[in-house]
């Protein structure tokens, strides 16, 4: 096993993250007809995205092939893009941003907080979710929750028309407090550890529950 730290920054310098990402893409899709198959047809799927894909010719073009020709609906469909794209084509990169969601699907901005933060960037960019980094929400634990900013996040992005994502939620703790301050979902270990395929109906037959 080769750890996603090592491997991504070399398939983005080689360019071969490109046809890497269509096979993710590929994959996803394929794991999308399967939960419709089994009645699950209004979980969604995100699907992580290097800037330089977003900015290779064709993007849109190959990302609207694939779902038509795979037939899945495009509002299932979250594109994550990071804060990186705030140094990158910014004009650019919003015009593909608004031309996905104009087609219907749904794009966030992750580890929002560490990277490249510029709020009046974030502002201008289209976006439907900014997802919340992991450092915020680990000061949880420990932090007086009257310091705590990250309620202050949460706030400033639902000003900004944004939902909210806490990254890696792992305590009861830090599930009450974003319970407090309206953060809008929540992923991490507090709800299940990362899941293959099969896993990952299992736990959606096992719970029940209408998980997005």
């Amino acid at each position: 096993m080769v750890s996603p730290l090592e491997f991504i920054p070399v398939a983005e310098k080689t360019k071969l993250i490109i046809p890497i990402g269509e096979k993710v893409f590929v994959n996803a899709f394929r794991f999308l007809n399967k939960l419709k198959e089994r009645g699950y047809d209004k979980i969604s799927v995100s699907v992580n995205v290097s800037v330089i894909q977003i900015l290779s010719p064709d993007f849109t073009d190959r990302i609207f092939r694939l779902i038509n020709d795979m037939q899945v609906e495009p509002s299932n469909i979250c594109i994550e893009i990071t804060e990186s794209v705030f140094a990158s084509d910014y004009d650019n990169i919003n015009n593909i941003i608004n031309k996905l969601r104009d087609a219907g699907l749904n794009v966030a901005i992750d580890d929002f907080g560490t990277g490249y933060s510029s709020l009046a960037r974030e502002r201008e960019l289209k976006v439907d979710f900014m997802k919340i980094d992991k450092y915020f929400i680990d000061k949880l634990l420990y932090a007086d929750p009257n310091k705590a900013i990250t309620g202050d996040i949460i706030s400033i992005a639902h000003r900004l028309g944004h939902c909210t994502v806490a990254e890696g939620v792992e305590y009861d703790i830090q599930l009450q407090y974003l319970k407090e301050h309206k953060c809008d979902r929540i992923q991490g270990y507090l709800i299940s550890k990362p899941l293959d395929e099969e896993m990952a109906l299992e736990f959606l037959k096992r719970h029940s529950i209408n998980v997005i």
